[in-house]
C-alpha cells in the first residue's frame, strides 16, 4: 500500500512540475491558424522558416537574416499581400491545466530592422490566454514605436501596459526571450497570437513557446552548455588574420527543453580572426532566468614567411676605389615585407660597413618575423672601379650644364645612363639624353652614359 501511495505521488508530481507546452515551430502538428501558409517567393510570405514549410509555396527571397534562433520558427511579412484576411491567428487549445497552479509563457519574438524601421501604429503581435473558456487575457504585446515619419516608419516594443502603445523592450533581428506569469488555475487553458502587419518590410518572427508549470517549486539549475573543442589554423594567405567557422554551444537543461543560447564575447562563426588568441564566450538562459557560460580559443597561427625584393647591385667607382658594404634594408635599398610584422630581424652578410674591391661579392639578406618564420635570399655586388673619369674613347661627349640644378642634357644619343652617388649607389636610370635631376641632393654624382659604341663615365656636380 505504501508503494501504491508513493507511486500515485510521484505521478502528481510529475504532473503538476511538468511542461504544458513546448511549440518549437519545427512542424504545425501542434497549432491552427486562421489563414494558411502561405509564400509568393519573395517578400509576401507566413510559414515555417529552416524546416521551409509555406504550404508548397517557394522559400521566400525576402526572409530576413534573424539570429538566435533554433531550429525551425513561425515568420511572416507583409501578410494580407496576396489576398488574405489580417490579422492572423495562431491558436492552440484544449492544453491541461488540472492542478497546476504556478504557470508561467516563454517565447521568443523578432522583427528585423530596416532603416529606417517599417513598423506602423496599426502593426501589433499579441499572445493572450483563457482558462476553462472564460474569456481570453492579456500575455504579451508588442506595438509600434519610435516612429520617423507621422505614424509610419517605427519599431515593435513591448506594450507593457497593453495601451496600445509600444513602451517596453525593442525587437530586434536576434531572438529575445520574454517570460510572464500566468494568473488564474483550471482544467483547460488555450492560446492564441494574433498578428498584423500590413506592408512590405514589415515583418515577425517567433519560436519557443512553452508554458510550464512551477508549483513543485522555483527552479535555480543553469542550464548545462557545451562549447566548440578549443581550434588553431594558420593565418589565410598574405594576412595577418584568418575567416574562422565553427558550430554555436549547445545547451540541455533541468526544466527547459530549449534554453536561449547567445554568443556573448569574440568574433561570430564566419569572421576573421587575428594572429594569436581569442577566446570566444557563450550563454545559456533558460526560462527561470538561470545562466550558465563556457568558453572556447581560437588560436591563429603566422606561418607565413617576410619576403625580400633582392636585387643585384651594380655599383660605379673611380680611380679603383674600394667600396663600404651599406646597410640594404636600413637604407631602403632592399625592401623587406611581412604579412604581419612590423618588428623583423634582418641579418646581412657582409655586414655594414665591410670594404670591397672591385668584381662581384655575394651578399645575404636574412629575415625573421616575430613569430619564428624566416627567410633568406642572396644576390651580387658588382663592383666597377676600373673606369677613370673622362679617360675613355666617348670622351669627345659632353654634359651641360655641369654645375647642374635642373635639366642635364647629353650631346649624343644614349642607350641608357646611370648616375650614381660618389658611393656608388644608383639613384636614376634613363634612356633619355635630356633628363631632370631636380629631386637629387647637391653633392657631386658619377655619371655612365652608354650609346651603341660604348660607354664613358662622367662627374656632375648638382647645386
Amino acid at each position: 500500500m505504501k508503494y501504491i501511495f508513493t507511486l500515485l505521488l510521484v505521478m502528481a508530481v510529475t504532473l503538476v512540475n511538468g511542461q504544458i507546452l513546448n511549440e518549437t515551430f519545427d512542424d504545425s502538428a501542434g497549432f491552427t491558424t486562421s489563414s494558411p501558409f502561405f509564400s509568393d517567393g519573395g517578400f509576401d510570405y507566413f510559414g515555417l522558416a529552416i524546416v521551409n514549410d509555406y504550404n508548397g509555396g517557394d522559400i521566400p527571397s525576402g526572409l530576413k537574416e534573424y539570429t538566435g534562433f533554433d531550429g525551425g520558427f513561425l515568420t511572416g511579412m507583409d501578410l494580407d499581400a496576396e489576398g488574405e484576411a489580417i490579422p492572423f491567428v495562431v491558436t492552440w487549445t484544449g492544453l491541461d491545466i488540472s492542478g497546476a497552479t504556478d504557470l508561467s509563457f516563454t517565447g521568443q519574438f523578432a522583427e528585423f530592422f530596416d532603416d529606417p524601421g517599417d513598423i506602423d501604429a496599426a502593426d501589433y503581435i499579441r499572445v493572450e490566454y483563457q482558462i476553462d473558456g472564460g474569456g481570453y487575457q492579456n500575455l504579451i504585446a508588442f506595438e509600434g514605436a519610435d516612429f520617423t515619419s507621422g505614424s509610419s516608419n517605427g519599431n515593435f516594443r513591448e506594450d507593457t501596459n497593453f495601451d496600445g502603445e509600444g513602451d517596453g523592450t525593442i525587437l530586434t533581428g536576434a531572438a529575445q526571450a520574454f517570460v510572464k506569469a500566468i494568473a488564474g488555475t483550471g482544467n483547460t487553458m488555450d492560446l492564441r497570437m494574433t498578428i498584423s502587419l500590413d506592408s512590405g518590410d514589415e515583418d515577425f518572427a517567433v519560436d519557443s513557446f512553452m508554458i510550464n508549470d512551477g508549483t513543485g517549486g522555483t527552479d535555480t539549475i543553469p542550464p548545462t552548455l557545451t562549447c566548440p573543442a578549443n581550434m588553431s589554423m594558420d593565418n589565410d594567405a598574405g594576412l595577418c588574420e584568418a575567416v574562422i567557422t565553427f558550430n554555436n554551444a549547445t545547451a540541455t537543461d533541468n526544466s527547459d527543453p530549449n534554453p536561449v543560447v547567445t554568443q556573448t564575447e569574440g568574433p561570430m562563426s564566419g569572421e576573421a580572426f587575428p594572429v594569436g588568441v581569442t577566446t570566444v564566450t557563450f550563454m545559456a538562459t533558460d526560462q527561470s532566468g538561470n545562466s550558465s557560460t563556457c568558453s572556447f580559443t581560437v588560436t591563429v597561427n603566422d606561418v607565413e614567411s617576410p619576403s625580400i625584393d633582392c636585387q643585384d647591385q651594380n655599383i660605379i667607382l673611380e680611380n679603383s676605389q674600394m667600396y663600404a658594404v651599406p646597410n640594404y634594408v636600413g637604407d631602403g635599398i632592399i625592401s623587406v615585407t611581412d604579412n604581419c610584422s612590423d618588428s623583423l630581424t634582418i641579418l646581412q652578410i657582409p655586414t655594414q660597413g665591410t670594404v670591397v674591391g672591385g668584381g662581384v661579392t655575394e651578399i645575404i639578406i636574412r629575415a625573421t618575423d616575430s613569430n619564428g618564420n624566416m627567410f633568406e635570399c642572396s644576390f651580387n655586388l658588382n663592383v666597377d672601379n676600373t673606369l677613370n673619369v673622362e679617360e675613355n674613347t666617348l670622351n669627345i661627349i659632353s654634359m651641360y650644364p655641369n654645375p647642374a640644378t635642373d635639366r642635364v642634357t647629353i650631346s649624343s644619343e644614349v642607350e641608357h645612363v646611370e648616375i650614381y652617388t660618389i658611393t656608388g649607389r644608383v639613384v636614376l636610370k634613363t634612356k633619355q639624353n635630356s633628363f631632370n635631376v631636380r629631386s637629387l641632393p647637391s653633392g657631386i654624382y658619377l655619371v655612365r652614359i652608354t650609346t651603341e659604341t660604348g660607354s664613358v663615365v662622367k662627374r656632375l656636380i648638382i647645386e
